[in-house]
């Protein structure tokens, strides 16, 4: 995981809104070898999971929105990102096969009398881009959802449809 602030010049503006991300919004960079380790923490997790912009014009969308979306939500998340590359490893995993994507993940106890979820149990997904008040409410739906088992029989899914917003 990259908590720390970067000191190098990135190559592409959607790498600096990435960077943005990190360095103004608190959002962790995410390899997919990083997954356990973030899924495992309490509490409420969403990873946002990009596409390359040139194939995903929506990717750039959600990097400016989501930081103002997470401030409409009920609820803190623990807040990630994943660049294209890891993205697709991550997606895999969850069966999410359109971008931008939300990945929404719990961990540890959630409050007076809530069943304990399991560190890094799958609450949902969210795929492609919403209209404003679509996606607030959706993120809003996530924080009531309760955890559950992944989707798929635990083989990550490759599809050969086109996997990009259009």
């Amino acid at each position: 995981m990259n908590d720390a602030p970067s000191f190098g010049i990135s190559t592409s503006p959607f790498e600096q809104g990435l960077q943005r991300l990190r360095e103004r919004d608190g959002f962790t960079q995410l390899e997919a070898g990083d997954l356990a380790a973030f899924a495992a923490a309490t509490g409420d997790a969403v990873i946002l999971l990009t596409d390359d912009p040139v194939r995903c014009p929506e990717a750039w969308d959600m990097v400016v929105v989501l930081p103002e979306a997470l401030k409409s939500a009920d609820a803190p998340f623990r807040r990630a990102y994943a660049a294209p590359a890891a993205s697709r490893e991550i997606a895999a995993q969850f069966g999410i096969s359109r971008y931008p994507a939300l990945l929404f993940l719990r961990g540890g106890q959630q409050g007076e009398g809530a069943e304990e979820a399991k560190p890094g149990d799958y609450v949902g997904a969210v795929e492609g881009m919403r209209d404003w008040r679509p996606l607030v409410d959706a993120i809003n739906r996530m924080l009531a959802t309760p955890a559950a088992r992944r989707p798929g029989i635990g083989i990550p899914v490759r599809t050969s449809i086109p996997t990009s917003c259009h």
